[in-house]
């Protein structure tokens, strides 16, 4: 990365230096094709949103409509996306199915899925989650106030309660298989976790770019998985297929309301709106060359 730094520096520095030499439109060129062609272009990023974010409205035909539990079977997969403090609506998707007698097969978890997917699959049923959760109020408070606290500061909170309440330590010993989501910056790489320490893999889930440092795990500098991906379901789809047949229900508990065009949600929280945003005017940019100058 400092390497990269320096060589752009360098070339920027470069074309100042040359403004005021007759020559100087064509360094301008070459600055204006280094961001349209070797980094990145609005097409580019279109693609990459449509890849993991813009899912075709098929697949949610059945989203928020009732299913008949019979329907699902006794055991499902279940994906539990990011979203911040409404994760802990995760709770009760997870109480709905233990009340149904119904079992994940296993999770894949995402920033705060991966919070709320780790109790549970050490171990931890709904009804005590969202007593943790109860309890911890005033840790919660805490990270909601992130202007006031160092990144440092916010990882350790989450971490302490973490170690407070999880008993396992590595990943691979859940009771139910739990797959990570997390982002490696050093690729910008979805990386999907199936052992490792457990606590420092859901910090890295969990860490929110500029508010939770960055968790470094062997050669991986991770932060939140929701950067990359927010919805694995291609992860629980193969590992479906690999180990289950295909015999499985999957069952996607989508938290993040900003691209769910299904939601009845009241967007009125600023972030929330600006996420929508931000989303829908990528959604479209694609349709109109509009390079970054």
């Amino acid at each position: 990365m400092k390497k990269f730094i320096k060589q752009n520096f360098n070339y920027l520095n470069s074309i100042f230096l040359s403004l005021k030499n007759e020559k100087a439109p064509i360094y301008l060129k070459r600055l204006q094709r280094l961001f349209e062609e070797d980094i990145f272009t609005s097409r580019k990023i279109k693609k990459y949103l449509s890849t993991f974010y813009s899912y075709p409205e098929k697949n949610y035909e059945r989203t928020n409509k009732p299913v008949e539990s019979a329907s699902l079977g006794d055991k499902v997969a279940l994906v539990l996306s990011g979203g911040g403090a409404r994760g802990a609506s995760h709770i009760g998707v997870l109480k709905v199915l233990e009340d149904r007698g119904i079992s994940p097969a296993f999770i894949v978890g995402t920033s705060a899925g991966a919070v709320i997917g780790s109790a549970y699959s050490a171990g931890i049923p709904a009804d005590k989650i969202m007593g943790i959760f109860e309890k911890e109020e005033d840790m919660f408070l805490k990270l909601s106030h992130y202007l006031y606290f160092s990144q440092k500061t916010l990882s350790n909170t989450l971490r302490s309660v973490l170690k407070t309440h999880l008993s396992l330590n590595r990943l691979e010993n859940t009771e139910i298989p739990f797959y990570i989501n997390a982002t490696d910056i050093n690729k910008c790489e979805r990386i999907i976790f199936s052992e490792g320490n457990l606590i420092e893999l859901i910090l890295a889930s969990s860490a929110v770019p500029f508010f939770f440092e960055p968790i470094i795990c062997d050669n991986y500098v991770l932060i939140d998985g929701g950067v990359m991906d927010n919805f694995c379901v291609d992860v629980a789809r193969v590992i479906n297929k690999n180990n289950y047949s295909n015999d499985l229900k999957i069952i996607v508990s989508d938290v993040s309301a900003a691209t769910d065009i299904t939601s009845p949600l009241n967007r009125t929280n600023s972030f929330l709106n600006l996420s929508k945003e931000f989303f829908e005017a990528f959604k479209f940019i694609g349709k109109e060359i509009l390079p970054v100058r």
